[in-house]
């Protein structure tokens, strides 16, 4: 059953990187600078300086790294302050984190289930040898036990993919919810009209594709930001924070929900394992040993 990705780490340790940053940069050292004296000489936005970077940098192929690449090239090009940027992306990526290993404790009891119901076709297998079956024997003896061999891991099979694909679908993506909305507050923080924030935000993500519950967000906040007649950086902030709140609620109860889906491949497809290898050789090793009595 495939693992889940652990992210939050990463998460908290780019976060950690990025708000030492932000201190030197406050301080009045210049970002690059900044960057290359915290991470040992890996450059954000321009790629790898020439000194080899330290366990500290965020590199640039990762999800995370290429978040902060496009937030701190967006600050660049709307001039919005740098210091306040990545304190902002900071505090949304241990959101995030904190949020990921809320919903893998909620999964843990899910995984734990799902690893022993896919264990129990060969707990068959042992009991019919404690029960004084040579249950072994009888699967690989005749067309019979083969087949119903073959057929328990066929379907042992297909239940270790069907759960595999629900544990993945609970756990989700690694992404930042309401990043887009992070980065309008910041595109906007520069002072220039929302049409120049749009062509930057869809310049320095170009082909990003942004979950829909953040597109409409975005749209419902700078329409209240319009009528209201306010900054729209500190709306876009707080439904950022909304939006990472609501992500967390919902994968904990994606996580809950897992507990009940799991219930069908142990129904479909390991309960009937089971049977081929557990039970069925029982029978099998009993008839024969009946038969040789009377005959």
């Amino acid at each position: 059953m495939p693992g889940s990705r652990t992210t939050g780490d990463g998460a908290t340790g780019v976060a950690r990187v990025l708000d030492r940053v932000a201190v030197l940069v406050a301080a009045g050292v210049p970002p690059p600078r900044a960057w290359a004296l915290v991470t040992g000489g890996s450059d954000p936005v321009g790629g790898p300086a020439s000194a080899p970077a330290s366990a500290g940098a965020v590199p640039g192929d990762t999800s995370f790294g290429r978040d902060v690449q496009g937030v701190l090239a967006v600050a660049a090009r709307t001039g919005a302050p740098v210091a306040p940027a990545l304190r902002a992306l900071a505090a949304s990526l241990r959101d995030t984190a904190q949020a990921e290993r809320s919903v893998r404790v909620a999964l843990a009891g899910p995984r734990a289930s799902a690893r022993v119901v896919l264990a129990l076709p060969v707990l068959g297998v042992l009991l019919g040898s404690v029960w004084g079956v040579d249950a072994i024997g009888v699967l690989i003896g005749g067309p019979i036990g083969r087949g119903c061999l073959t057929a328990a891991t066929l379907l042992v099979a297909v239940g270790h993919r069907w759960t595999g694909r629900l544990v993945a679908a609970a756990t989700g993506a690694p992404t930042v919810p309401g990043l887009l909305l992070d980065v309008w507050a910041i595109a906007v923080s520069g002072g220039g009209a929302w049409k120049d924030a749009a062509a930057t935000v869809d310049a320095v993500f170009a082909g990003r594709t942004w979950p829909a519950d953040d597109r409409a967000r975005l749209a419902e906040t700078l329409a209240l930001a319009e009528r209201a007649g306010v900054p729209a950086a500190e709306l876009l902030r707080a439904c950022a924070l909304d939006r990472r709140a609501d992500a967390a609620a919902e994968g904990i109860a994606r996580a809950e929900r897992l507990g009940v889906r799991l219930v069908l491949p142990l129904g479909v497809c390991v309960l009937p394992a089971f049977v081929l290898v557990g039970v069925v050789p029982v029978v099998l090793g009993i008839l024969s040993s009946t038969s040789a009595v009377i005959g």
